[in-house]
């Protein structure tokens, strides 16, 4: 489990070194709405983005997210949530989103409504347990996928998917080994676990055939599910969206929130039996395998150690379903 007040703080210093001026924010939220900013305030939310609670002069609330990356996705996942909407997901609506360029820097801004609502993240803990939402979860998530996309993987500006298939998606680290063998030995992963790990996602690239690919969240989890009174409200931030394996989404709640909410309650409501039948458990290994290397690699190139213990707890569950013990993990730091 990650500790919580070294995440903290490393979240604290990462957002303090983005420091968008007022006057530029205060621009791009009247180029949405027309009205000015009647009050603002800064929140530490997520690791990628600057942000701002705002309300305008018109009463209208708003998230505004502002990204000092050249990699930006807000695009995508303006497609995604108006997506996602029209299939019956409360997304919000996105009212701008729009280069700013100020003194030598250019950043990107994402200005969206603010849905009512708490996160479920936070109601649970505050010792909250609003049950009739939590039991809408798969629901929302079925619906979320069935949106279909074309093409695989991370999803361009128009919402297509930038790789050709799912094995694509499930091989993608074949091309990436000497960045996964960097970020192993980073964290004292031994090289002979790395060079396992793909001999198994190798060896199971028959399961791979799926298609056409699903909207997918990429990060769906109860920090990004709002809650007003006893029912969702809202499912936000999904600048991670793809088109992808619905078992993605439900590997990314086991891997890390299962603690908080089993992930047999989310299936519960999942509504798609079919989903669960055949080679699912082997394909849900596969794809917790797969996502514990990635995070390997996103946690080094964002010089973050928080989580890594679970990364590695992940992978070696998943290597010991194939039979595989690793050797022993030393983490560093």
């Amino acid at each position: 489990m990650t500790d919580t007040s070294s995440l903290t703080q490393w979240l604290q210093t990462r957002h303090c070194a983005w420091n968008t001026p007022t006057s530029v924010i205060q621009e791009y939220v009247r180029k949405a709405t027309g009205q000015s900013i009647a009050h603002a305030s800064r929140l530490i939310l997520g690791q990628d983005n600057e942000v701002h609670d705002v309300v305008t002069t018109g009463d209208e609330r708003l998230i505004v997210r502002i990204s000092h990356k050249e990699n930006h996705r807000f695009e995508a996942e303006r497609w995604a949530l108006h997506a996602a909407h029209q299939a019956g997901v409360p997304t919000p609506r996105v009212f701008l989103v729009e280069q700013a360029s100020y003194d030598d820097t250019t950043v990107m801004f994402c200005i969206e409504e603010k849905l009512p609502g708490k996160s479920l993240d936070m109601l649970l803990q505050e010792g909250a347990a609003p049950n009739h939402a939590i039991d809408q979860i798969g629901e929302v998530l079925g619906r979320l996928h069935s949106v279909k996309v074309e093409g695989f993987g991370f999803l361009r500006p128009d919402g297509t998917g930038s790789l050709a298939s799912f094995a694509d998606v499930m091989l993608e680290l074949n091309g990436r080994v000497p960045e996964l063998e960097v970020a192993a030995k980073k964290w004292g992963v031994p090289a002979s676990t790395v060079a396992t790990s793909l001999d198994i996602l190798n060896a199971h690239s028959d399961l791979y055939a799926f298609s056409p690919a699903a909207l997918i969240h990429g990060d769906f989890g109860p920090q990004h599910i709002l809650v007003d009174g006893d029912h969702i409200s809202g499912l936000v931030d999904m600048q991670d969206c793809s088109g992808n394996h619905p078992i993605i989404d439900l590997v990314n709640w086991d891997a890390y929130y299962s603690e908080q909410i089993p992930l047999s309650r989310v299936r519960a409501s999942y509504g798609n039996p079919r989903l669960f039948q055949e080679n699912f458990d082997t394909l849900f290994q596969l794809a917790l395998l797969r996502e514990s290397l990635i995070m390997l690699m996103v946690n080094a190139q964002r010089e973050n150690p928080n989580g890594i213990h679970g990364f590695i707890i992940n992978m070696e569950r998943a290597l010991s379903s194939f039979g595989h013990m690793s050797k022993k993990v030393m983490q560093k730091g």
